[in-house]
């Protein structure tokens, strides 16, 4: 794994953008909960998508 330094900013963008993806996997979550589908798949991503937003609170 590398290290990499990034500005507020820049980290600010990230999160923003991993927070946006997690509420977009719950939206699928739901949508194909109503479909009666598979979803094992969406909660494991969402778990991934959790993970590294917890990261992301103690970068810098």
């Amino acid at each position: 794994m590398k290290t990499i330094k990034v500005t507020e900013k820049e980290l600010a963008t990230i999160k923003a953008a991993v927070w946006g993806q997690l509420q977009s996997v719950n939206r699928e979550i739901r949508f194909a909960q109503e479909q009666g589908k598979d979803i094992s798949f969406l909660l494991e991503l969402k778990r991934e998508f959790e993970e590294v937003f917890e990261a992301l609170k103690y970068a810098n």
